[in-house]
């Protein structure tokens, strides 16, 4: 594992101080070859150390000066590349953390050309993880960027090959990090609610076209977090009360949908978009059309008007999953469906 700059400051800064701590034994050794112009007692060793430290950094006074031939040819070979020695060390340290800072630079303006379409999470806690993991059945190669202030969190992001930026998700200097401008969708899932409403401020100032989706912990706040700019809003501790309700009174009915939540395995909640009018929503006799999305407004299949289908339309069905097994691309192109018998 490479040194950080800091550890290389310390280092370096332990290796100037060994040095002239060198030169001052060396100078007190031979202290009979020096005279101190204020002074004509023999150099005591904080005299010599006070010399190896005003000759090894250059600065020189002059009020302690060497004047036996052996004392000058010390200072010849021996302080004399101990001073250079000293500089390199300096600007030794110098040019690394320089170096460092230009790598990491290079590296994360290369990372973040390559973020295009991506997802943002903000908030890497249990809701983040699950949000991902949905996500990542339709999209298993997809860009994501994870946002949270703990950095347990993050090594957990990185463990599946999240990238993490440490900071608070409503700082525009962390959003732009995360290359918000390009996103294409923003999960927030944060543990406050004001937090959750400056967060989808910002975002939706840096990025006025891109999906908002968040989390609610309080149901009266939705309205609020819906009003700030998100396009769909989850309450979850209402939504947990509701299945907890369920499981109390028809067992039967929260198992169906606990087992609709868990996605991969059994039953599970898919869509796919018309591309041709007319088409028919249920092209696959397992599954089971449960509403057609049309203009924003949520339709039952045997409402009037519902058919025939409309090009834009958003079937929204029940499908049964083998454990593991992965969504279908749908006829336009995008993950999840049923793929048309002309793909």
């Amino acid at each position: 594992m490479k040194d950080n700059p800091i550890r290389a400051i310390i280092q370096r800064f332990a290796l100037a101080t060994i040095l002239i701590l060198v030169i001052s034994l060396i100078t007190w050794i031979g202290r009979a070859g020096y005279i101190d112009n204020e002074s004509t007692a023999p150099l005591s060793f904080i005299d010599s150390l006070y010399f190896a430290t005003v000759s090894v950094t250059t600065t020189g006074y002059g009020d302690i000066v060497p004047v036996s031939t052996t004392a000058k040819l010390v200072n010849i070979f021996i302080v004399t590349p101990a001073r250079i020695l000293f500089i390199i060390l300096l600007v030794g340290t110098t040019l690394q953390v320089l170096a460092e800072r230009s790598r990491f630079i290079y590296k994360l303006k290369n990372w973040q050309k390559k973020l295009d379409g991506h997802l943002v999470i903000c908030g890497y806690g249990v809701k983040g993880r699950s949000a991902l993991e949905y996500l990542r059945h339709y999209s298993p190669d997809m860009e994501v960027v994870a946002i949270d202030d703990r950095s347990d969190a993050l090594e957990a992001a990185n463990a599946v090959g999240v990238t993490g930026i440490l900071g608070d998700a409503f700082d525009p200097e962390i959003l732009k990090a995360a290359e918000i401008g390009r996103a294409k969708t923003v999960v927030v899932s944060l543990d406050s609610d004001d937090h959750t409403v400056l967060t989808i401020l910002r975002v939706r100032e840096l990025n006025s076209k891109v999906k908002i989706v968040a989390s609610c912990r309080e149901q009266s706040n939705s309205e609020l977090i819906t009003s700030s700019g998100a396009d769909e809003v989850i309450v979850s501790s209402s939504s947990a009360g509701r299945l907890l309700g369920m499981a109390a009174e028809a067992p039967d009915a929260a198992e169906v949908m606990n087992d609709l939540l868990t996605f991969g395995a059994g039953l599970d909640i898919d869509e796919w978009t018309v591309t041709e009018a007319g088409d028919d929503p249920e092209k696959d006799p397992e599954d089971t059309v449960i509403a057609i999305i049309r203009d924003g407004n949520v339709i039952r299949p045997s409402e009037p008007g519902c058919l025939p289908t409309q090009v834009g339309d958003r079937v929204v069905y029940v499908t049964r999953r083998a454990n593991g097994e992965k969504p279908n691309l749908d006829p336009s192109g995008e993950t999840g469906g049923p793929v048309s018998p002309a793909a």
